[in-house]
């Protein structure tokens, strides 16, 4: 249930990094020149800085940083300026707070899994905002979970048990379903290193019946793809196309990475870019344009940024950037937003040639794997 103590980005740094906490880092380009207000970045994202975690907030005026209890991965809007931050697998926190005001001191609200459980990483909200779901691990057996939430005070309202290590969860159709993507992979939530049951690997993506738990129906991949185990997803413009990433445990030979689900029909596998190993096995991030016509994917292990045209699942040119996880739609058609584990923030057009960059700027912080646009 959630607990009510609070934290400000003001009230858990110490060292170097209290004494960035209290303004704006700079951000600048190669020239160190600040962002143009043409191509503004405001963004939320965990961030490490100077060797302690936290979240931030970029906009032009650069990175304020604010306080968290450990390391946290994907932010999510919830309604207005609230924002949810969950911790990174197996994370033991969550916060909720105001995108502004954590700017100005206010504090950060922080909740906990439901009992013996962990977070893994990802939150869904109801298109409604009444809905929170959070994605959770039994500590002990790594049986996963799915926790619906009141939004506005984080309390479970309910528990739905979906499979092995539930990963990333997004309501579709309206709010008529949630659909989560299935690791699969069997280890305790709280035990890194090899999967336990590799080469067998239960990965899946189930849609579920958000009033009631029961799964309406349950995408598996086909037999050649028994080591991917499904992890990112990010929802079309029409709320019924959903993009979704995989890991692969078995790296002996290629395999695709990235995939298209029709909700209530079925799933479709992408084609690899033309550098097939580019993405070194890995997909970190996914994201579709707001015109739906293009899916972009990250892959910090290959540093590149792959690129598909939807209408007909081609691969495009991509874009390389060492350690490159974060990733959003921008604004206007075609356009992506990237960030780095060494800081960069770099802004992308995408066309049917490719990528083109727009901006690219750096910051002394390493981003984390997730990036939301505000």
């Amino acid at each position: 249930m959630a607990i009510d103590w609070t934290i400000s980005r003001r009230g858990l740094f110490s060292g170097s990094f209290a004494a960035l906490a209290g303004g704006y880092l700079g951000l600048g380009d190669a020239q160190g020149r600040a962002p143009g207000a043409n191509v503004t970045p405001e963004f939320i994202s965990a961030v490490r800085i100077a060797g302690t975690d936290g979240g931030a907030r970029l906009t032009k005026d650069g990175l304020a940083p604010f306080a968290l209890p450990g390391r946290a991965h994907a932010p999510l809007r919830l309604d207005g300026n609230r924002i949810a931050l969950i911790g990174r697998r197996p994370g033991s926190f969550a916060a909720i707070f105001d995108s502004v005001g954590i700017d100005e001191g206010e504090p950060a609200r922080i909740f906990t899994p439901t009992a013996g459980r962990r977070f893994a990483g990802h939150a869904g909200v109801s298109p409604d905002g009444a809905t929170l779901v959070t994605s959770e691990i039994d500590a002990e057996t790594g049986d996963g979970f799915v926790v619906m939430r009141d939004a506005a005070s984080a309390a479970p309202k309910a528990v739905f048990p979906v499979g092995i290590e539930p990963h990333d969860l997004l309501f579709a159709r309206g709010g008529d379903r949630l659909v989560v993507a299935i690791g699969g992979i069997a280890h305790a939530a709280d035990v890194k290193g090899p999967a336990l049951n590799a080469g067998r690997i239960e990965s899946s993506i189930v849609e579920i019946a958000p009033g009631t738990g029961a799964v309406l129906k349950r995408h598996a991949l086909p037999a050649d793809g028994k080591s991917l185990s499904l992890r990112h997803m990010a929802l079309a413009p029409d709320g019924e196309t959903i993009v979704f990433g995989m890991q692969d445990q078995d790296r002996s030979q290629q395999r695709p990475l990235l995939g298209v689900l029709h909700v209530g029909r079925g799933l479709e596998l992408l084609p690899l870019p033309e550098e097939a190993g580019a993405l070194r096995s890995y997909i970190g991030s996914v994201a579709i344009d707001v015109s739906g016509r293009f899916a972009a994917a990250t892959s910090p292990k290959g540093g590149t940024v792959g690129l598909w045209r939807l209408a007909d699942g081609r691969a495009l040119p991509g874009f390389r950037l060492a350690d490159v996880c974060g990733l959003a739609p921008g604004a206007a058609p075609g356009a992506f937003w990237v960030t780095s584990g060494h800081g960069d923030v770099v802004a992308l057009e995408a066309g049917d040639a490719g990528f083109e960059t727009r901006a690219h700027w750096r910051a002394e912080a390493a981003f984390d794997n997730h990036l939301l646009k505000l």
